[in-house]
């Protein structure tokens, strides 16, 4: 994944992702974006545009509104995916060594009974 965040800009987006599900949608479907107004300051709402997930628009009526980007809307998916692929990595790692584990134990029997005949 491209683009990190911390614990309270995920929260915050988070929160604005469902505070559009609820309030731009039916049945847990969007219908319309939401525009969030423009807090200059807060600091999470900068961090979210300096990162991508958000994004400033100009409107006609309430001046500068804040839009969830693609990327903010794809974050918490790709966030899983590569959970996902990350332990799934995990898991082929530890088949990898079980296997080597079992191979060398049937090399050592095998071996000790061949040792063992011709001894």
């Amino acid at each position: 994944m491209a683009t990190s965040l911390n614990i309270p800009q995920e929260r915050e987006l988070h929160r604005l992702l469902e505070y559009e599900r609820t309030t731009c949608g039916a049945g847990g479907e969007a219908m319309f974006r939401c525009a969030f107004p423009l807090l200059e300051n807060n600091t999470l709402q900068t961090e979210l545009i300096e990162k991508g997930m958000l994004a400033v628009r100009a409107d006609q009526h309430r001046g500068s509104v804040v839009v969830i980007t693609s990327d903010g809307y794809s974050y918490f998916a790709e966030l899983q995916r590569s959970e996902m692929e990350h332990a799934r990595e995990q898991r082929r790692e530890v088949r990898i060594v079980t296997y080597s584990v079992m191979l060398g134990a049937i090399c050592a029997i095998v071996g000790f009974i061949i040792g063992h005949i011709f001894a």
